[in-house]
């Protein structure tokens, strides 16, 4: 193991990535922990989803950094933390504004995922592998340097205790038995392109309620309040309405009371895998061996077209049928089998 690595007193890792980035980094976070017991581990990571990494235990301090922040003001939040001299920094961002983050609080050693001219700021450059999940490239970041003793027990996040009460009695309020099978839904996604039709949700959320009994809550952020009330003007049966509702902590606690997940390539699917629901992913453009929810009991929804994944936040064909083509019978198919798994 590299010496500065080994020796290691005090840690930073830096991620300013999305909330399912940020957690495919839980991993990293806690085999550094298992081999720097005694080190003190900070993390600077996206103000917007600082939240939902506040509470991790294997943390000793957590930044958050606003990404709209000018120079001055990131210069000043640097020089903040300069001053609690670390040893090591580590890059696992691996972009200019990491990199300039990360050279301005001056740890005594920098590792970091480089390329494009980056590396001239570390002392050791790392390059991004391809074709594994996120999860996988954290993990080979540590054993590139060094790291040995690394475990394979998938991410996690702590569930806050308090937000775990408000959401039982959301639950009650909303008539939810313990008996009742709840089936969360969400139908946003950070990319147009990424987003399931909304007459296939209408419909999908219908038959769960009609056919399997369930109970659906649709879930969502501020900005997908409008989208969940047209789809459920469309429909025949009336479900739990919980978008623009829950707090980052409050959206994991209530994913944690479901029984399955159902979600396009965006952040909430990536909570609700993290918190052990089992998950029904929807993939269009983007790459799902890279970006799937992590874990045994997540299944992926795709088409076969040759076209995909792009990773374009507009359809370069201007059709979509990687989405729409993407059919109720099919989510059905992985609802069925989950069930059958969980019985």
């Amino acid at each position: 193991m590299n010496k500065a690595v080994r020796d290691a007193g005090r840690i930073l890792v830096i991620d300013l990535l999305y909330l399912g980035d940020l957690l495919f980094a839980t991993p990293l976070i806690r085999n550094l922990r298992k081999n720097h017991p005694q080190a003190r581990i900070d993390m600077i990571v996206n103000a917007n989803f600082f939240a939902i990494i506040e509470d991790n235990p294997y943390l000793d301090n957590v930044y958050a950094y606003d990404k709209d922040s000018g120079l001055v003001d990131s210069w000043q939040f640097a020089r903040k933390l300069r001053a609690n001299s670390y040893d090591l920094g580590l890059n696992i961002h691996g972009n200019w504004r990491t990199a300039m983050i990360l050279r301005l609080i001056k740890p005594d050693y920098s590792i970091g995922f480089g390329g494009k001219g980056r590396g001239i700021w570390l002392d050791q450059e790392l390059i991004l592998p391809k074709g594994k999940h996120m999860v996988d490239i954290y993990l080979y970041f540590l054993q590139e340097v060094g790291i040995e003793q690394i475990d394979d027990e998938g991410q996690e996040i702590g569930i806050n205790e308090e937000a775990k009460e408000e959401m039982q009695k959301f639950l009650q309020q909303n008539g939810v038995d313990k008996e009742d099978r709840l089936i969360g839904l969400n139908t946003g996604g950070s990319w147009p392109t990424k987003r399931w039709t909304e007459a296939g949700f209408v419909e999908l959320a219908d038959c769960l309620q009609k056919e399997y009994g369930a109970k659906v809550i649709f879930f969502g952020g501020p900005g997908d309040v409008e989208r969940v009330e047209a789809i459920v003007s469309e429909m025949e049966t009336e479900p739990i309405i919980a978008a623009g509702k829950t707090t980052l902590k409050e959206l994991a606690a209530l994913a944690y009371y479901c029984d399955l997940f159902i979600s396009g390539d965006t952040g909430p699917v990536h909570v609700a895998a993290s918190v052990g629901t089992p998950t029904i992913a929807i993939f269009g453009p983007s790459d799902e061996t890279k970006y799937q929810p992590y874990g045994k009991r997540n299944q992926v929804a795709k088409t076969d077209l040759d076209c995909r994944p792009c990773g374009e936040h507009q359809c370069p064909l201007e059709h979509h049928n990687c989405m729409e083509m993407i059919r109720v019978k099919d989510i059905l198919e992985r609802v069925s089998v989950e069930i059958d798994a969980g019985e």
